[in-house]
C-alpha cells in the first residue's frame, strides 16, 4: 500500500507539467494502453483461465474507471489545480465505505462514521467558492466524479482478484478501458500516438508504474487488508501530492485547503 500511495500520488503532478502539451484524454488513452500492454506478457505466461463473463467484467471495470474515472481525474488536472484534483480524488475512501458496507457488507463502525464526516467536512472546505485559484466548477465536478467511480471501482476489483490474478484483472481492464478513447480521439481529430517532445518519458513512466504497477500492488494490498480500511492510506495521498505540486509546479496552496488536508489527516 505504501508503493501504491507514493507512485499515485505522483500522477496529478507529472500530468500538471504536461498541461496544454498533450490532449488530457489521449494522454488517459496512452498511459493506460502502455500499462496494459506491458503486463499482457505476463498474463499470457500465466495461462490464467478467463471465461466471457470474466472479459465481460473487466470491459465494465475499463469502462468504470479508465473511460470515465481517469478521464473525468485528466481533465480536472488539465482545468484546474493538480494539488486539488490530488486531494478530491483522495476522497475516495468515503465512496469506498459507502460502497463496501453495501455491497460487501462490512461493518461499519463509529469510527469509520467519523472518517466519512470528516472526510466531507474536507471536501466542502476545498470546492467553497472553488472558482477562485485556479480551480473551476467544472475542474471541480470531474475530481468528484473521477473518486466516486474509484471508489465504486475498488470494491468489485478488490473481489475480482481474489478469483484471478490482479495482473490479469489489471491488464485487460487497463486495455479495455483504452480502446474506448480511440473512437473519441478520432471523432475529436487528436492523433493517437502523436507524444509532443520532451514527454515521452513522462507518458512511459505513468503508464507503466502508475497506471499498472501501482494498481496491482493495491490490489495485492487490498487482498490482506478489508477495502474500507485499506482504501483510508489515500488520505494520505493529498500530502504527498500538494507538497510536489508546490516544489514542481510552482501552485500555490489556500488556507481552505489546508484546512480540507487537515481533516484528511484526521482521519488517517
Amino acid at each position: 500500500m505504501t508503493l501504491t500511495l507514493l507512485m499515485f500520488s505522483t500522477l496529478e503532478v507529472v500530468t500538471g507539467t504536461m498541461k496544454n502539451l498533450i490532449n488530457p484524454l489521449q494522454l488517459t488513452f496512452l498511459r493506460f494502453l502502455i500499462g496494459g500492454v506491458v503486463l499482457l506478457p505476463l498474463v499470457i505466461k500465466k495461462k490464467e483461465k478467463v471465461q466471457v463473463k470474466d472479459l465481460l467484467f473487466f470491459l465494465a471495470l475499463g469502462i468504470l474507471n479508465i473511460f470515465i474515472g481517469m478521464g473525468s481525474l485528466q481533465l480536472a488536472v488539465s482545468m484546474g489545480k493538480a494539488s486539488t484534483a490530488a486531494i478530491l480524488i483522495s476522497s475516495n475512501p468515503i465512496f469506498v465505505v459507502l460502497f463496501s458496507t453495501i455491497l460487501l457488507k462490512e461493518n461499519i463502525s463509529y469510527d469509520r462514521i467519523a472518517c466519512i464526516a470528516l472526510g466531507i467536512v474536507g471536501i466542502i472546505l476545498i470546492i467553497y467558492k472553488g472558482n477562485v485559484g485556479g480551480d473551476t466548477v467544472i475542474s471541480l465536478s470531474y475530481a468528484i466524479i473521477a473518486s466516486i467511480t474509484f471508489g465504486l471501482y475498488t470494491v468489485p476489483g478488490k473481489l475480482k482478484s481474489e478469483k484471478i490474478s490482479s495482473t490479469t484483472m489489471i491488464c485487460c481492464s487497463s486495455i479495455f478501458g483504452s480502446l474506448l478513447y480511440v473512437p473519441v480521439l478520432l471523432l475529436k481529430g487528436i492523433s493517437l500516438f502523436h507524444i509532443p517532445e520532451g514527454t515521452a518519458f513522462k507518458v512511459l513512466y505513468l503508464g507503466v508504474f502508475v497506471s499498472g504497477l501501482a494498481y496491482i500492488t493495491y490490489m495485492e494490498a487490498l487482498k490482506i487488508l478489508t477495502v474500507s480500511k485499506g482504501s483510508m492510506v489515500f488520505f494520505l495521498k493529498p500530502v504527498i501530492a500538494s507538497i510536489l505540486a508546490v516544489l514542481f509546479l510552482g501552485e500555490k496552496l489556500s488556507f481552505k485547503t489546508l484546512t480540507g488536508m487537515y481533516s484528511y489527516l484526521l482521519v488517517c
